[in-house]
């Protein structure tokens, strides 16, 4: 227990609470996230253990959503909402055979379409409850009485609608009504010790509460949320508040005259479930005994949602936008953790027999789970939180590397991981990994092997990177497994490595290499070595352009035409112009569309420190962006032309780009056999020696004539149209048009018009939006001075390390600030295609081969194929894998798992793949 920050302790809660209950059968508690609770639950004597299992039994305690956090809505994708939530679910099936009906997603920061549909309704809840929803979309609801209403988000799923309602007394956030909030954490008074006359005021005042919150809704029952962070610490202090309320309310004969549309009120212990089990009553008495539409109340004509609750904004000039892109590098680490979590999954449940590694992904998993939460993957906690997430899941890696190693040694080798080195090249972004380096000292160095691992269910190439130590000529093999096991020689290309950041270590070289396909849930293994013997003329696809060739040398090999500043390059079917060293048109087939790449930042908005308050006049945060003037526009950073470099091989081309400043350097990557551009960004350190916060954008401007419209992922699930300075279900009064059009972008983002289409995928989740009529913007890092006084009470600076906090230190920051490094995937495509373009590399980008490196056993140069003993047959072009794993192993050795797969497309987004797939698993 840490409370130098702040106070609290959930175990003293959770202790609290039992006592409680115990004491009054008709007391109710309910409690949300099962990562505490289950730390509590494991500290337990077997008498408690039985008090709460009886608890729950008689639902005095009650679980809702259930999940191991309550996970953010916009920088989560769908994959860990899925595995966090079932994580909860598993412990509480187990322990008290509960399954929780009820969605609970009372703080996240807005509210997605694939959590109303795929984590609520697809789920089995039958209702779910929010927090916070945009002020003026508020407002708009208390004047229609709509606080509550139906929600039906997905024009995919059948019978996809779920009724939501907001929380604490529909004020936009949750907790008690104010003025009565009974936690020793609170400062208003308890009832118990009141004069009588006092007591009168207390309680007339309660009703006139419920009453506008029922005028705020529609139907004869509310719901009164009396909890929030961290109370009932001591729980007996809030219901005995709570005892006396409901016995004064429903004694009192005031209340019809307050309610005077009513027969009167009865106040009663109750939970989320039991409410929308009324609810629902409600709704088939009024269905049936409707007798026209005019009926204001009638719970049977409630508001119909079929949009999402973004960007959400608690008051003009304050929307909660920018933490869609907050912590870009955790963001980073989270995605990296859970497509790794799939992948060793899948491993155990196909190359391993029997239950080891368990614990191992059992700790990924907790670690992938809990950085799911709001203020988890959102960005949005001080920053020795932050790193605390970034622990957890990195541990939970190294883990489950080490099982992964383990199987490799067995499979691979048939030996046990103490005599083979088998290690995850993990840092193969920064140009690190350990085997590849050391092998490859010297010419003539030993052979080192390479184990990729394709965790989709489809198969596929790709090209590979792997640091290297010395420029030569490369053998480089892969393992035919079709055609009897033989090396067959595939392509690779050596190319320097800029090391524009300075990473210690780093190899001077990387070795692209063009894999040939790699099959569905499989390893390949690649052999590589220095071969100086084999003349480079012999082995052309390995040549390697030594010498960085500047753009204004004018060098021209007839390959890539030079005219001064501009150059064009022609690799596979595709012609790419570049201006300055940036692109800015793609030719590719019929399709011809002027593409210009941007790089550039807003500045944040600063308050001025003698304004004392900041919450309605906030700074740029964690949360918030704020852009220094409402209609700001990008302060565009200008290429350096001088420094570009391009390096051409048989398999790409790459156009390296440093920017003024030097602190962003882009390296676009034109493949041979691709039919996308990569665009490799390192940003960072971003400057704020003048004082000003930055907001880092990548931009593309297009021709494509949008009209204000762009389309962006929901979790990495379903497209939502957006329209900018527009929303769906209510008039937007606009005071901020840059930082109110930005959405969360968790995949991609894509425009299109009847003539081209333009995607950008990412690597992690940012915030992107189409603010000029033919291009799109993605925020890829934020440095920022100022606290946006909306809950973290700290600056979001992130540095090379920092002070301990208070009393131990004073959490200054030290060193520099943060370096990013990322990938945008760019697909260009023809009329009204983006969808399309975009899922042909979703998966991809969310699960990238794992690559592991390995020395090899003595006297045995070539190891057999890991693959030999297992296989998994290809799934349909329309269908992805979700999930394979490893629930169980009985007594006779019988293994059951766990498999989830879905349609990779949405309804019209391809003619060839939006439609019904069929899948026999037996035959699987």
């Amino acid at each position: 227990q840490n409370n130098t920050i702040r106070h609290a302790c959930v175990s003293c809660i959770l202790d609290s609470i039992i006592y409680a209950l115990e004491r009054n059968p008709e007391r109710k508690f309910t409690y949300v996230e099962m990562a505490f609770f289950s730390m509590w639950w494991d500290e337990q004597p077997p008498d408690i253990k039985e008090i709460t299992r009886n608890l729950v039994k008689n639902g005095q305690l009650a679980f809702v959503n259930g999940g191991w956090c309550m996970h953010d809505e916009a920088t989560t994708h769908f994959m860990g909402m899925i595995d966090q939530t079932t994580l909860g679910h598993d412990f509480l099936k187990k322990e008290f055979d509960y399954v929780p009906s009820i969605g609970w997603q009372l703080d996240p920061f807005g509210h997605s379409a694939t959590q109303a549909s795929l984590m609520t309704s697809a789920a089995g809840f039958n209702a779910l409850y929010l927090g916070r929803i945009d002020y003026q979309d508020l407002q708009r609801r208390y004047n229609d009485s709509s606080c509550e209403g139906i929600w039906d988000s997905s024009p995919n799923l059948r019978d996809n609608g779920i009724f939501w309602g907001l929380t604490g007394s529909f004020s936009g956030n949750y907790g008690a009504p104010e003025g009565f909030c009974f936690d020793i954490l609170c400062d208003d008074d308890p009832l118990y010790g009141m004069e009588v006359d006092a007591m009168q005021v207390r309680m007339i005042e309660f009703l006139r509460q419920v009453k506008l919150q029922s005028e705020r809704s529609r139907g004869n029952n509310v719901m009164l949320t009396m909890g929030s962070d961290f109370q009932y610490e001591n729980a007996m202090v809030n219901f005995k508040s709570l005892d006396l309320l409901i016995e004064q309310i429903n004694s009192m004969d005031a209340t019809k005259e307050i309610f005077s549309d009513f027969d009167g009120v009865r106040a009663f212990y109750s939970n989320p479930e039991i409410y929308t089990a009324y609810k629902y009553k409600e709704y088939l008495f009024d269905k049936k005994n409707k007798s026209d539409g005019n009926d204001a109340n009638s719970i049977s004509d409630l508001d119909l949602k079929k949009d999402d609750f973004f960007p959400y904004s608690d008051c003009d000039h304050c929307f909660w936008t920018g933490y869609f892109t907050s912590r870009p590098a955790l963001k980073r680490l989270e995605r990296v953790g859970s497509s790794f979590l799939q992948a060793a999954r899948q491993i155990q449940a196909m190359f391993n027999k029997g239950l080891g590694g368990t614990k191992a992904i059992e700790l990924l998993e907790k670690g992938v789970a809990i950085a799911q939460h709001h203020d988890g993957v959102s960005g949005t906690s001080k920053q020795h939180v932050a790193d605390d997430y970034a622990k957890k899941i990195q541990a939970g890696i190294n883990e489950a590397s080490a099982f992964i190693s383990s199987v490799l040694a067995s499979s691979a080798f048939g030996s046990d991981i103490d005599k083979v080195d088998v290690q995850l090249c993990q840092l193969r972004n920064e140009s690190l990994c350990d085997i590849s380096q050391s092998e490859t000292e010297f010419s003539g160095g030993g052979i080192f092997f390479l184990f990729l691992y394709n965790s989709l269910g489809h198969k596929r190439s790709e090209v590979v990177s792997v640091p290297v130590s010395t420029n030569a000529t490369y053998n480089v093999e892969q393992l035919d497994e079709i055609n009897g096991n033989e090396w067959v020689q595939i392509k690779a290309s050596l190319v320097p490595n800029f090391n524009y950041v300075d990473v210690e270590g780093s190899a001077p070289y990387n070795l692209l290499i063009n894999t040939a396909e790699v099959g569905s849930v499989s390893f390949s293994s690649i052999k590589i070595s220095i071969d100086d013997v084999i003349k480079k003329k012999k082995f052309e696809h390995f040549s390697t352009d030594k010498v960085a060739r500047s753009l204004r040398h004018g060098v021209n090999d007839g390959k890539a035409p030079y005219s001064g500043e501009n150059f064009i390059l022609n690799q596979g079917r595709k012609q790419l112009h570049f201006s300055r060293g940036v692109l800015s048109k793609v030719a590719n087939g019929n399709t011809e569309t002027g593409v210009v790449c941007e790089w550039g930042y807003y500045k944040s908005w600063t308050p001025n420190s003698n304004l004392g308050s900041f919450f309605a006049e906030p700074a740029s945060g964690a949360y918030i962006f704020r852009p220094d003037e409402p209609q700001a526009t990008l302060e565009l950073i200008k290429p350096k032309p001088s420094e570009t470099k391009i390096y051409e091989s048989s398999l790409l081309t790459e156009v390296h780009t440093t920017f003024e400043g030097s602190w962003i350097h882009q390296v676009t990557k034109v493949y041979k056999d691709k039919d996308y551009i990569d665009i490799d960004y390192t940003v960072g350190p971003i400057p704020i020696d003048d004082g000003i916060g930055k907001e880092v954008v990548n931009r593309f401007r297009t021709s494509i004539r949008n009209n204000g419209t762009f389309y962006t992922d929901s979790n990495g699930r379903e497209f939502m149209k957006r329209q900018r300075s527009h929303r769906q279900t209510w008039r937007l009064d606009e005071f901020e048009p840059v930082a109110g059009n930005y959405y969360p972008v968790n995949a991609a983002i894509f425009i299109e018009d009847d003539e081209s289409s333009l995607a950008v995928l990412t690597d992690r989740s940012q915030g992107g939006s189409s603010l000029l009529d033919g291009s799109l913007e993605l925020m890829v890092h934020r440095r920022i001075i100022k606290d946006d006084s909306r809950g973290v009470g700290e600056a979001l600076n992130e540095t090379d390390s920092i002070e301990p906090y208070p009393p131990f230190g004073n959490a200054n920051r030290i060193g520099e600030g943060l370096i990013i490094t990322g990938t945008h995937r760019i697909l260009i495509g023809d009329q009204t295609s983006g969808a399309y373009l975009a899922r042909q590399e979703m998966d991809a980008m969310f699960s990238p081969f794992l690559v592991f490196a390995s020395r090899p056993l003595e006297n045995e140069p070539s190891p057999p194929n890991p693959n030999s003993r297992v296989t998994f047959d290809e799934l349909p072009s329309n269908v992805q894998l979700l999930t394979l794993k490893v629930i169980d192993i009985d007594s006779e050795e019988r293994t059951t798992v766990l498999l989830r797969i879905g349609h990779a497309y949405g309804k019209g987004e391809c003619p060839k793949n939006s439609i019904t797939a069929t899948i026999n698993i037996s035959d699987m």
